[in-house]
This record gives C-alpha cells, structure tokens and sequence, in this order.
C-alpha cells in the first residue's frame, strides 16, 4: 500500500508508524528467541515480549486510522 517514493507528509507519517511496528515486533522476536536459548521465560520477559508487541499494535491501529481518515477526506 505504501509508496517509498511519495512525497506527501501523509505519506512520510504512514512509513514511519509502519517502521516503528516492524521494529517493535522485530525486537520482540529477537528477545523472546535470545530468552528462550539462554534463561528462559519468566514473568519479565515476557512483560517485555507483551509491552512491545503492544507497541507494534498501537502502531499500526495508529497508521490505520490515519489512512481511513485520508481516505474518508479525499473522497469528500
């Protein structure tokens, strides 16, 4: 959906909530497998693993409601 070559301000604020989900949900993946192979899951951990998947999940609901919203704007 999104264009790296658009030059809208839209269009920046959308690649960049769509970054900072990717990299949340990168950064879960990666402390979640480090735990897994080194001292296990405990309960900090995991409140890790969950805060930035939240984060991730904010992110896009975020970017979505900004797309909706451009939308509902430009067909008016």
């Amino acid at each position: 959906i999104l264009k790296l070559g658009d030059k809208t301000q839209l269009g920046s604020v959308l690649l960049a909530t769509s970054l900072v989900a990717d990299i949340q949900l990168i950064a879960a993946a990666v402390v979640w497998t480090v735990a897994v192979y080194t001292s296990g899951v405990n309960s900090e951990i995991m409140a890790v693993i969950v805060s930035l998947s939240g984060g991730a999940l904010l992110a896009n609901v975020t970017s979505v409601a900004l797309y909706v919203g451009d939308t509902l704007k430009s067909k008016r």
